[in-house]
């Protein structure tokens, strides 16, 4: 059988600068994309037995991002608009970074397909592509995430951070709010867990539509999605309130973050930097809010915050 002619465009960039990149090629509505790919003609035999092995870390090569097409023409006008797009905001990215060429494996959604590899949660998650079978995974939690569609495939760090850090909220919050749904793996899995009410929110209509999708496709009914910003959410107190959202963005909304909250609430908060970590604890205090715990996986941050029952708390 002839498979269509297929091409990469592989972007070697610093890791600290890949988030920028993806959210520039979001901006651009390309969403078909590979983070932390591994490379498409590597062999590599997945072992069901060790799933929490870092394989991402193993195999990732030094290339954050990869997109595939069989429009070549589409790739090349794609690079030049990032190259554009990179140099206006200073990101260090050059042509030489960027390199565009057809795959030697021409079976490209097969390759595609290799590159997404279940994850482990503490042991309680398993975080799964739709082609893996969820009765080989021993987890008492099995999420399924059509990767490549909205961000949250838990493929990332501030992902993994936020599920290993709603895995300690004790007893299991029953109202949930989730900001930034993304694929809406979050809203997914608090529900798994047994909360009854909960809301994800995005200002990206795709992205509501893929956490519906997500949702239905993992037998969840109890979780309602709605494109509309935060400012205009009428539900609040929320005993738990998820926001996986970078510095920038979640500056302007932290308040309405607080806000939401029910007083004695937590927050859980990802897409931190390590580096950001003592201006977001600014932005913490100056909402009247309090860190609990700060942990770190790479060059992230999850943290949990809580609002207190008077404005008197100090922050510990």
């Amino acid at each position: 059988m002839t498979h269509p002619i297929c091409y990469e465009l592989r972007i070697h960039i610093d890791d600290k600068s890949k988030d920028s990149l993806v959210e520039i090629l979001h901006e651009f509505d390309e969403h078909n994309f590979v983070e932390g790919a591994l490379d498409c003609d590597v062999e590599f035999e997945y072992d069901y037995d060790h799933i929490s092995r870092d394989y991402y870390g193993e195999l990732v090569r030094k290339v954050p991002v990869i997109l595939y097409s069989e429009d070549l023409t589409h790739l090349q006008t794609l690079r030049s608009h990032l190259l554009i797009e990179a140099l206006e905001r200073k990101i260090p990215l050059n042509a030489e970074q960027m390199i565009l060429q057809p795959i030697a494996d021409q079976n490209w959604r097969e390759s595609w397909r290799a590159s997404f590899k279940p994850i482990d949660i503490a042991g309680q998650f398993a975080i799964l592509p739709p082609w893996e079978n969820p009765q080989d995974f021993p987890h008492p939690h099995k999420i399924v995430i059509d990767p490549g569609m909205a961000f949250g495939t838990g493929q990332h760090e501030t992902t993994k951070l936020c599920l290993e850090l709603l895995l300690e909220c004790k007893p299991v919050p029953q109202t949930v709010f989730d900001v930034g749904t993304g694929s809406g793996i979050l809203a997914i899995a608090t529900a798994m867990l047994g909360s009854t009410e909960i809301l994800g929110c995005d200002i990206d209509e795709n992205s509501v539509h893929i956490a519906q999708v997500n949702a239905r496709d993992n037998n969840i009914h109890n979780a309602r999605f709605v494109s509309t910003p935060i400012s205009d959410i009428e539900e609040s107190n929320f005993e738990l309130v998820f926001a996986n959202i970078q510095m920038r963005p979640l500056t302007k909304i932290f308040g309405d973050i607080v806000g939401h909250t029910r007083p004695g609430g937590t927050i859980i908060v990802s897409g931190i930097l390590s580096t950001e970590i003592d201006d977001f604890c600014d932005l913490v205090k100056s909402h009247f809010a309090i860190v609990k715990k700060v942990v770190t996986l790479g060059h992230w941050s999850g943290i949990v915050c809580e609002r207190p029952i008077s404005k008197k708390s100090e922050e510990i």
